[in-house]
């Protein structure tokens, strides 16, 4: 295990409330995954997500931790919005693109009740509260260097005692932030298309010490060779408790999901 290993997993163990389940499961004793919230919490009648809001419901359900999706504004601020433009936000009120707005533009727009934060915000929030923080870089944005500069300063500052941890899917600009933020780790994210077992099995030379999978393609298999990797395996986006517990068996170290209390109690 790694020093930033050790550092993401145990602090964020102590930070959250997770706590080691009986039995054991097919790859050895069942420890409960971290649960992260999912732009904090999603569906019917939660807060907007990626908004402040969002993330203190998760803390209030049990995460452990938070999944932010973090791009840079028109004024080059770095902020937590997962889609390029407002429209689905908004719900079809606000179509302009975030990158075309300057932060006192982008701050006074109505999420229905909540309000696009910076990371910066969101960081001493999931600080405040004990909470483990994964942030992804997006990539569909005008400038993919822009976005990796920015994490990379703020987190190069950031509390290196806070369990922080930056994933993208895409590989160069999770190389990039390598390069300019080594001490913090970092994780490939992966999705189902033909291309998932190579990205996969890139994991290592990128240096990530997470991979993060969709769960349609989590099979055991899967999880086996990143566990011989010696990967953290964090897996997305898991709504279903019955799939909860099987994947805690098989051993994955983390489950992302929209549903934080939900997941939690299957877990219990």
């Amino acid at each position: 295990m790694t020093w930033a290993e050790q550092r993401f997993r145990r602090s964020a163990r102590a930070a959250g409330r997770a706590a080691p389940r009986g039995g054991a499961g097919a790859l050895g004793p069942v420890v409960a995954p971290l649960v992260f919230g999912h732009r904090g919490v999603r569906g019917e009648g939660a807060p907007a997500e990626n908004t402040l809001a969002a993330f203190e419901e998760a803390a209030a359900q049990g995460a452990d931790g938070i999944e932010l999706d973090v791009r840079v504004c028109g004024s080059g601020e770095l902020v937590a919005l997962h889609d390029p433009d407002l429209e689905r936000v908004t719900q079809g009120a606000d179509p302009r693109a975030a990158a075309a707005l300057r932060w006192d533009e982008l701050r006074q727009v109505d999420l229905g009740g909540g309000r696009v934060p910076l990371v910066s915000e969101v960081l001493a929030f999931a600080r405040a509260r004990r909470l483990a923080v994964n942030v992804e870089m997006k990539r569909d944005v005008p400038d993919r260097a822009a976005v990796v500069l920015a994490t990379a300063r703020l987190l190069r500052a950031w509390d290196p005692r806070h369990p922080v941890l930056v994933s993208s899917f895409d590989p160069v600009m999770l190389a990039s932030f390598g390069v300019m933020a080594p001490a913090v780790p970092r994780a490939l994210l992966v999705h189902r298309s033909r291309y998932h077992d190579t990205a996969v099995r890139l994991a290592p030379a990128l240096g990530a010490l997470a991979a993060h999978i969709e769960r349609t393609i989590a099979s055991p298999e899967r999880i086996a060779l990143l566990k011989r990797q010696g990967r953290v395996i964090n897996v997305w986006t898991v709504n279903d408790p019955r799939e909860a517990r099987d994947l805690a068996a098989l051993g994955v170290d983390g489950l992302i999901t929209d549903v934080p209390r939900r997941i939690r109690d299957a877990l219990a």
